[in-house]
Order: structure tokens, then C-alpha cells, then sequence
């Protein structure tokens, strides 16, 4: 046997040839060094070993609305998505671009992204000949999806699924004219909508990365919690609007030329003022502002203005009025509190890093304020998609986000160096939203004896049965009742790497329950287990639905960590829910609580982002 050695004489391992058939110079069957030095011959062997392909292509978006202009032009910027082979479209293996108009149906050209043809030219074009480019708009709906995805996937160490059956989700960047734009979970699609602009011209929401990346992060928290669609607390639906503004925000922190640019004000300067990097000056910045050209746009139309972007949380002054005032449970309006509280969270973790380097006090290098802003960002970014998995299934809160937060940070990064979870409580803290106390439990604490004789610990990485006996069998210690119907929603094994370089994998299996009823017998049943439910306010006749569940985080030996509950038969929360649906008209086609709304899934996301007469239901 020998090995074979390219033009460098280095000695490549895993390039490996045999001599005839295997057989050893000067042994039986040896023909000679003329057939050997035939044999040795491998195809293409003469050439050095082919490079593997890049993991990642670099594609230019704009990283803001095409109205946040610095020297008189668009932002853009050369992001970085995950390679894939593309088909033309771009269609790959989790988007699909489809350029089709529903106002004036016509299928245009299919778009294709290739690498031999220079990217430069969109960091030059005119912003007018940008916009109007229908190659553009689908390589920026592609290229912001696509990082936007992968942002969760890196954050939660798994690949994540759509809540459709099927790989692909189709992003159409021209759907119809109408200042709107939405995700569809019945048409596995997300729609961009265009409007008419004061000038004469045409707006895209296809080409505002905020819209984008937050119709994406809709897409994918759906494929998370799919039963965050069910009716539910205010909190529940407000969750969805908050966390797609959360990313969409937090992400463009990761393309630092545009941090850069933003901070200079259009300024070669090298030095940024310090009173430029203040909590204020920088929660004023288009930084933290979303949907900059839809709510000039919609102001223009009458609607009333908060700024010049369409929702500017972070300048929202704290405060606890908005708990227990009706006008604050409308989605967008309630969801701005909980974005406010993690702008603010942030701000405050960026100027901390900032204080221990800001030098003479008075002028900081901006690209180390940029990359302190980026390391805040990118950490609780993570630490916010992270606290997902540590969320119960349904019946949310905002104080459970917290807790997830506070829980699975806690697991990942024990020291919190930065007091990154210090800054997330005062702010939330702020606003009212403590963290629940008992909320997330530990499970198999000392006095705690968990059975675990006929379980599998290989399968409850997989096996709902599996996950079913393990609450079986333990369910006086879960308080998890077993004579109620009980539905494992969800397994999913996740990889987190820690600030410290060590690894943690764990197992996170969601449960859901459910038992209906009419409004009058669960006051029958609330007393049968000695509980008490006031069914006054409800016709007795009436038919519900409640809903109880939790998580369960095990550890990669498959031992119970977490036990997140939100209990079937918490009385006071169910009529919480139940009242909040009457007072909102959350009722089904025949008029029962709790089992859904008379608009479809699609529609409903459709319907939370159609403009109104208030700015706060539009987009």
C-alpha cells in the first residue's frame, strides 16, 4: 500500500492507493513496477484536492426601510445567509420566492442568485432603480428570511420546522397593492404587500428589513408554539407582534457597517461624542425604531404618528397602567410594553460595556461602540430566542418570557458577567412584570423521588410514548392530572455552546390538555376538586374550552431538569381568559369560548397587520 503525495510533497491522509488489487510489491500477483505505477493511478489524483464549499454567500439587502437614508442614499449592507443550491426563484430548501402580483395576476420571471455575477453593483444602483428591481426585492426577501432563520437555528442548536407540513415556505415580495404585509400558515406563505407613495411612486415591504424579518420570525415562532394561535390571555397574542419586533430589531445589530454609518450621522468620523451614546440619544436613533417608510407612509394618511417609524417602543415611558386598562389588550399596543422592556434591557447593556472603555470620557472609537452594541445584541438575542424552548406551550405571559430567560440563561451562562439578566429584570421590573415565583420548577431535587424503571432514556429524544409514561409514572410529582385528556405537543433536542465553551444538550418535550365544557359545569367541576370557578358573567349554557400544559427540559442523559406548568385546572386563570375573551369578542362561528375565531389561521395574521384608523393595528 502506499500513499499517494501532490506537487507539495505533503503527505495527504486521506488519499490512499493500492497496489494492484491490494496486493504489496514483491507478494504473488505483483506485476512489476510498470503495472504498479498503473495501478497507483487515481482519477484527478495529479490535482490538489478540491477546496469544500463555502458554508456561507455573502448577499446584499438593505438593511433598513428605504427611507433611512445616510448621505442621501439607502442603507445597504452584504449579509451573510447560509449556502444552499438555489433553483431559479430563488426557490431552496426552506424558501421559495415566487414573484407574483394578486392585484394584476401575472407570474413574472423567476429570479436567480448566482454566484459568478458581482454583488457590488446593488452597493451602487440608484435607490429608485433598487426598489423597482424585481431581482432585488427577491434576493432581499431570500437573503433577510434566510439569515433570520438561521439566527433561531444557531440560537437553539437545531433545525426548526414550519408549523405546515412540508420544507419550503413561499415569500412572495410583490402579493398585492395594500400597505400590509403578513404571514399565512394556511397558504405556507408570507405576503408583501406595495403601496402608492406621496410622489408618485411605489413602496415595497418586501424591501424593509424590519417587515421582513419579522414576518419571518412569525413563520418561525408558529413553527415553535403553533398553539399560540389558540384564544387565549391578551399577553398570548400580543407575544407574537413582541417577538417579531424583538428580532427584527436585535438583528440589525449584526451587520456592523450599518451601526457604524447610523452612529457617524454621514460622518467619516472615526470618534463618536459620548453624548451621542447616551440611553437617550440612542433609543432615538433609527436604531430602534421599525418600519421607518410604512409609518411615514400611514401618517400620511391620517393615521397618528409616534416618530417617524410605524412603532417606537423603547420611548415608551415605564409604568404599570397598562396592566389592567381594556385599551391596552388590543395585540400591537400591548406588545409594544413587552418590546419596550427589552429595548430598554438592551440600551442599558450597551452603554454598560460602553462605560468600561469609554477612555477620556468624552469621544468613543465607533467601531468599538459598534462591536460592544453587536455582543449585547447578538447575547440577548440568544438569550430571547433560547427562552422559547423554556416557554409553556400556551396560556402565556410576559412574566413567563422573563422566567424563561432568567431560567435558561442561568443553565447556559451561571456567571452573567455583563449582569445582562440585572438589566432584563430592572426593566422589566419597570413595567410590572416580575418573575413568577414556583413558575419553572426543579425537578428531581433531593426528597424528590423520580421512577424511572421502564423508561428509555435513547427514546425520549423522540418517542412521545416515551415522554407519556414519563409523566405517567411521576405525575404526583409533575402535578400533572392524569384522568384529563393530555397531548404530547412537541420533542425537540437542542445544542447550546456556552460563554464559557462548555456544552449543554437538552431535551424539551411540551405537553398540552384540554377538557370542554359549558361555562355552568365548570363551576361543578371546579367544586368536585375542591376548587371554586365563578361562572357569574357567563350564560351557563355556554360551551368552553380550557387549556392547561407545560414543559419538560431534561438533561442529554435524559434525567428532568424543568418542569414549566401552566395547570388545566388554575381556576383563577381560566376565568381571566374566559372573561378577556367576552370583553374582546373572541367567540367561535357558534358562538363558543376558547375553541377559536371565525377567521382562519391566515386570516388572522392578515387581519393583526391590515392598516386602521389607529396606527397601533397597522403593521
Amino acid at each position: 500500500m502506499t500513499i499517494e503525495r501532490f506537487d507539495d510533497g505533503e503527505v495527504q491522509p486521506d488519499v490512499i492507493a493500492f497496489d494492484h488489487e491490494g496486493v504489496e510489491p514483491g507478494e504473488p500477483g505483483d506485476d512489476g513496477p510498470e503495472h504498479r505505477a498503473a495501478a497507483r493511478k487515481i482519477p484527478n489524483a495529479d490535482q490538489r484536492p478540491t477546496k469544500p464549499p463555502d458554508r456561507w454567500r455573502e448577499l446584499v439587502v438593505l438593511a433598513q426601510d428605504p427611507t433611512v437614508k445616510i448621505g442621501g442614499r439607502a442603507i445597504r449592507a452584504k449579509v451573510r445567509v447560509p449556502r444552499e443550491d438555489l433553483m431559479p426563484g430563488p426557490r431552496g430548501h426552506r424558501f421559495q420566492v415566487v414573484d407574483f402580483d394578486a392585484t394584476s395576476p401575472a407570474r413574472l420571471e423567476n429570479q436567480v442568485i448566482d454566484d459568478a455575477v458581482p454583488q457590488d453593483a446593488w452597493l451602487t444602483v440608484d435607490d429608485a432603480a433598487l426598489a423597482e428591481s424585481a431581482a432585488f426585492r427577491a434576493q432581499n426577501v431570500y437573503a433577510t428570511a434566510s439569515r433570520t432563520l438561521d439566527t433561531f437555528e444557531q440560537a437553539l442548536g437545531r433545525r426548526v420546522p414550519w408549523s405546515h407540513a412540508g420544507h419550503q415556505l413561499f415569500l412572495v415580495p410583490k402579493a398585492f397593492r395594500e400597505a400590509n404585509a403578513f404571514y399565512d400558515p394556511d397558504a405556507h406563505a408570507i405576503f408583501f404587500g406595495y403601496f402608492d407613495l406621496p410622489d408618485g411612486g411605489w413602496a415595497y415591504t418586501s424591501l424593509s428589513h424590519d417587515i421582513v424579518a419579522h414576518e419571518t420570525t412569525h413563520a418561525v415562532l408558529d413553527g415553535l408554539r403553533s398553539r399560540f394561535q389558540e384564544p387565549g390571555l391578551p399577553d398570548q397574542a400580543a407575544f407574537h407582534e413582541a417577538f417579531a419586533d424583538i428580532v427584527a430589531l436585535l438583528s440589525v445589530f449584526s451587520m456592523p457597517e450599518v451601526v457604524a454609518a447610523i452612529l457617524r450621522g454621514g460622518t467619516l468620523d472615526q470618534l463618536v461624542a459620548a453624548d451621542r451614546l447616551t440611553p437617550d440619544a440612542l433609543a432615538a436613533s433609527p436604531l430602534l425604531g421599525l418600519g421607518e417608510q410604512l409609518g411615514v407612509a400611514l401618517g400620511s394618511y391620517g393615521a397618528a404618528q409616534r416618530g417617524s417609524a410605524l412603532r417606537t417602543s423603547v420611548s415608551l415611558k415605564p409604568g404599570t397602567g397598562w396592566i389592567d386598562d381594556p385599551d391596552w389588550e388590543e395585540p400591537h399596543l400591548r406588545g409594544e410594553i413587552l418590546v419596550a422592556a427589552v429595548a430598554k434591557a438592551f440600551v442599558a447593556m450597551w452603554v454598560g460595556r460602553l462605560a468600561k472603555i469609554r477612555g477620556d470620557g468624552k469621544n468613543v472609537n465607533v467601531d468599538v461602540a459598534v462591536e460592544e452594541g453587536a455582543k449585547a445584541a447578538e447575547h440577548l438575542l440568544r438569550m430571547s430566542i433560547r427562552a422559547i424552548d423554556y416557554s409553556p406551550p400556551l396560556e402565556f405571559l410576559f412574566a413567563d418570557f422573563l422566567d424563561a430567560i432568567l431560567v435558561s440563561d442561568q443553565e447556559l451562562a451561571p456567571d452573567d458577567e455583563h449582569h445582562y439578566r440585572d438589566a432584563l429584570r430592572s426593566s422589566f421590573e419597570a413595567f410590572g412584570i416580575l418573575q413568577p415565583r414556583g413558575q419553572i420548577t426543579t425537578v428531581g431535587t433531593p426528597g424528590k423521588r423520580l421512577r424511572y424503571s421502564a423508561l428509555h432514556a435513547d427514546e425520549l429524544r423522540t418517542s412521545p410514548d416515551e415522554i407519556y409514561r414519563f409523566i405517567w409514572d411521576n405525575v404526583g410529582l409533575l402535578g400533572i392530572p392524569t384522568d384529563q385528556y393530555l397531548e404530547v405537543d412537541s420533542i425537540w433536542s437542542s445544542t447550546h455552546v456556552g460563554p464559557d465553551g462548555f456544552v449543554i444538550r437538552e431535551v424539551v418535550a411540551t405537553y398540552v390538555q384540554m377538557l370542554e365544557a359549558t361555562a355552568g359545569e365548570l363551576g361543578r367541576i371546579a367544586k368536585a376538586r375542591k376548587g371554586s370557578f365563578d361562572a357569574t358573567g357567563f350564560d351557563a349554557a355556554t360551551p368552553v374550552k380550557i387549556f392547561g400544559g407545560g414543559a419538560l427540559i431534561f438533561d442529554q442523559w435524559g434525567r428532568p431538569k424543568y418542569h414549566q406548568a401552566k395547570p388545566l385546572f388554575d381556576w383563577d386563570r381560566q376565568k381571566a381568559r374566559l372573561e378577556y375573551l367576552v370583553r374582546s369578542g373572541t367567540v367561535d362561528r357558534q358562538g363558543r369560548l376558547g375553541f377559536g375565531t371565525p377567521l382562519p389561521g391566515g386570516q388572522r395574521f392578515a387581519a393583526l397587520h391590515a392598516p386602521g384608523t389607529n396606527l397601533e393595528e397597522a403593521w
